[in-house]
């Protein structure tokens, strides 16, 4: 966020404008590094409290101010605002709050929860008609006021590859099983994912935005309305040809009368440091139509296309985009991991496994370790083998079990034991294998940790002549030049850095490890050859499963 310098510009402003107006008593909601706190001192705003749950951003935050000579100019309290009181912490209401609390789907971190507090505890009442008031230069002490003034979200389906293959089964069709009667979709923890589409290469939007909501965060009537759900139901329709994958929801951020900034993934040039919330679908949609709600705080979007209407249901939403499906085109359905959701969509990796137990002469049994187990299942089918796998849930379990019954296998042939109870599997008394298929790599590319170090233990678990798979593994790298990975790792915004020192404080904490990147999406310009930086063999690791390896990279 500090290398946004189009959003730093545009608070600057907008609190410089408040405090000139005479709103100088400010409490700065969220404080981070304490930049927005920063910009009100140098305004010269004369009472000045900040506040973030985080000791470790208070104690920066004090740091920072502590450098740019404003330490006694700033009260610093390590509590959430919805902790703070009057008179205990703060020695009266304050006529202005400034807040960025606002993530990529804009309520995700309960700001409307932090307003409606602010506004019955920590804010002078508000200025009624506030644009007018503003204007006439009436009095303006007795007012409280909010910067950012409020949001616009907008909305709009999406048609993205990279989105799909996270989301649902996408290749069922020219699989070498047989998925055609079982519908799999990723059970998300969170109501929605995020994504910088400004980079993403393969996402169309379908249609032009749809406006879902208008909020004054100067109303506190408006956002209580929002808060409690009574401005609920209203139909947002998307009309579009083909299907679409998710919805892309951003917003334009209104911080005063004139100044605004925006999230959009069609501002290229300002380059927002807010990606988009991303909806998804738990199958591809034709046109719908949502109804938008806001209740407790959270954003909701109920599903109303042809596929809800004959169930009249009103709870599906696209929080959990748990969308009806017609009974008629399949059979049964099932919430697994985008783990074995991303397994499945790799085409590569199926054939691989398909092909690959006609390498072996007999094969008895197999663990598979696999998010789901290919592998074993294809040496089912052609060597008759017995297959224990490891699954993460019951929905897991029983997609399994109908994919075995669809394509034909021997059901008690497969035992199924859910990763909760691996420990017990690898004990000293388990069976033997002829092949252990190994899962060493996570989706966001970094070596598994847990299963690297069950390598000992599983080698111990094979029969004599019996293979862990993979058989040896090789890390490759290269060096790179790419700006987007520095802009994403530490402090470099140098108009920021002219004014005031903070990018010393914050960088003790960059991060030198870039993770789940997708360099088709990024620029960058390779300034050495691929070398293999790390090879090992599954073997080795038997007797040591830790070892340091040096490479020359030139």
């Amino acid at each position: 966020m500090l290398n946004d310098s189009h959003r730093n510009e545009a608070y600057r402003e907008a609190i410089m404008k408040k405090v000139q107006q005479g709103f100088t008593s400010v409490l700065d909601i969220g404080t981070g590094t304490g930049l927005l706190s920063l910009y009100a001192v140098t305004s010269e705003a004369q009472d000045v409290h900040a506040c973030d749950y985080s000791p470790t951003m208070c104690s920066i935050a004090r740091d920072v101010l502590h450098a740019n000579k404003m330490a006694d100019s700033v009260t610093v309290i390590n509590k959430l605002s919805n902790a703070l009181k009057v008179p205990e912490d703060l020695p009266h209401r304050k006529s202005l709050v400034v807040t960025e609390t606002m993530d990529a789907g804009l309520l995700g971190e309960h700001l409307l929860q932090t307003l409606l507090h602010a506004w019955d505890h920590l804010l002078l009442p508000p200025c009624p008609q506030l644009l007018n008031f503003l204007e006439t230069g009436a009095p303006i002490g007795q007012y409280g006021v909010v910067v950012p003034f409020g949001a616009r979200l907008w909305a709009s389906p999406i048609r993205c590859p990279s989105v799909a293959r996270r989301n649902y089964l996408t290749n069922a069709d020219r699989s070498t099983w047989n998925f055609r009667n079982t519908w799999l979709f990723s059970d998300f923890s969170e109501p929605y994912d995020t994504e910088n589409l400004r980079i993403v290469k393969d996402c169309k939007f379908l249609c032009d935005p749809v406006e879902v909501f208008t909020f004054d965060f100067n109303d506190p009537s408006q956002l209580k309305d929002y808060f409690e759900g009574k401005n609920d139901g209203k139909c947002v329709s998307f009309e579009y040809d083909g299907k679409s994958d998710a919805v892309a929801v951003w917003f334009d951020l209104m911080l005063d009368e004139d100044i605004t900034i925006s999230s959009s993934p069609h501002s290229i040039e300002t380059q927002c440091c807010w990606d988009q919330a991303i909806f998804r679908f738990k199958k591809p949609q034709e046109s719908i139509k949502l109804s938008a709600s806001c209740v407790g705080g959270k954003l909701v979007f109920d599903i109303i296309s042809e596929a809800t209407k004959n169930f009249k249901s009103s709870d599906e939403n696209l929080s959990n985009l748990q969308t009806s499906l017609s009974s008629a085109s399949i059979i049964s359905d099932f919430a697994v991991s985008p783990e074995m959701v991303c397994f499945l969509n790799n085409k590569q990796l199926q054939d691989y496994f398909f092909g690959l137990p006609k390498n072996f002469n007999t094969i008895n049994s197999v663990l598979d370790l696999s998010p789901f187990p290919l592998f074993g299942l294809r040496c089912l089918q052609l060597k008759g083998a017995n297959l224990v796998c490891v699954l993460n849930s019951d929905q897991e379990i029983g997609a399994l079990k109908e994919f075995v019954k669809d394509n034909n296998l021997q059901p008690e042939k497969v035992k199924c034991v859910k990763k909760s109870d691996l420990d017990d599997l690898l004990s000293d008394d388990c069976e033997l294998f002829d092949i252990i298929v190994n899962n060493i790599f996570e989706l966001n590319g970094e070596l598994k940790e847990s299963n690297i170090c069950q390598i000992p233990r599983l080698i111990k678990m094979l029969r004599p002549g019996g293979v862990l798979s993979p058989v040896q593994f090789t890390v490759r790298c290269q060096l790179v030049d790419c700006e987007w990975t520095v802009q994403t790792s530490r402090v470099m915004n140098e108009e920021l850095t002219q004014r005031y020192r903070i990018a010393e404080f914050i960088n003790v904490y960059q991060v030198s490890q870039q993770i789940d990147i997708d360099l088709k999406n990024v620029n960058y310009t390779p300034i050495s050859e691929e070398v293999d930086c790390l090879r090992i063999l599954s073997s080795e690791m038997a007797a040591d499963s830790s070892r340091s390896e040096k490479v020359e990279v030139t």
